[in-house]
């Protein structure tokens, strides 16, 4: 199982703080940072040493970082197909930042994301475009950069070679109370199916903190997958695929 935290940013850190402290009360699994280097072009995480200081706390306890596209904006030119408008404009709030980047402007993102990781000391093996939506060009440019994984809502793929291994994320839609309560209702009935995949996707996300039946529903699905599951990081559960861990000997 896999458990991670999307839109982490200095302006989202309190919310992010109740999931982290309600995931830690559930056993201290280990969690995916999701961290967005300029949130909303708020300003970059490296000028926030508090924020900082957090992210250090969270890695000595076993959590890891993603990059989680550069500024989280859809800032591209308007979609034309109604397909395209549903997606970038209205489903996602115009936040699909890599959604319809060319190549070259995409991979400028990419290795500033990456620059920026290095700089601070933070080991930062995959990236995750926000919305899950990762455009022809975003592709290509993610080809050419050391990230080693990436995901979609409905999977992980293992870079640069593109493995595919599906596992439906679950997620909530939180911003109407019709579509939170499509929400806690689809993700009810489809957790069962989920658990018997390869991996098991929790993706948990700032506004879900503002409603205590959204974070009660989360607890509840972590709490009974963790009798049947072991949380990792996805770079450990990536690491597992290549190298398959031996059965664990009863000790004499």
């Amino acid at each position: 199982m896999c458990i991670s935290v999307h839109d982490v940013a200095p302006a989202t850190w309190p919310s992010c703080a109740r999931l982290l402290e309600m995931l830690d009360a559930c056993g201290g699994t280990p969690v995916t940072l999701l961290v967005v280097p300029d949130y909303h072009r708020s300003g970059r995480i490296d000028a926030h040493p508090d924020f900082l200081r957090a992210i250090e706390r969270r890695l000595a306890r076993g959590d890891e970082i993603a990059v989680h596209g550069y500024t989280h904006l859809d800032e591209s030119p308007p979609p034309r197909a109604p397909i395209g408008w549903l997606q970038r404009r209205v489903l996602t709030q115009s936040e699909g930042e890599f959604a319809a980047l060319p190549a070259p402007e995409a991979l400028k993102r990419l290795e500033q994301g990456e620059a920026l990781m290095r700089a601070l000391g933070w080991p930062a093996r995959g990236f995750v475009a926000p919305a899950w939506l990762l455009g022809k060009g975003a592709r290509v440019a993610l080809a050419q950069t050391g990230y080693v994984y990436t995901t979609t809502r409905g999977g992980l793929y293992r870079l640069p070679d593109w493995q595919y291994t599906r596992s439906p994320s679950l997620v909530y839609t939180v911003r109407k109370p019709w579509r939170r309560a499509m929400s806690l209702a689809l993700n009810r009935a489809t957790l069962a199916l989920a658990r018997r995949g390869p991996l098991l996707r929790l993706s948990l996300h700032p506004a879900d903190a503002a409603f205590d039946d959204v974070v009660a529903q989360w607890r509840g699905f972590v709490e009974a997958a963790l009798r049947t599951h072991v949380a990792v990081t996805k770079s450990e559960w990536l690491l597992e695929r290549q190298t398959p861990r031996l059965l664990q000997q009863p000790s004499a």
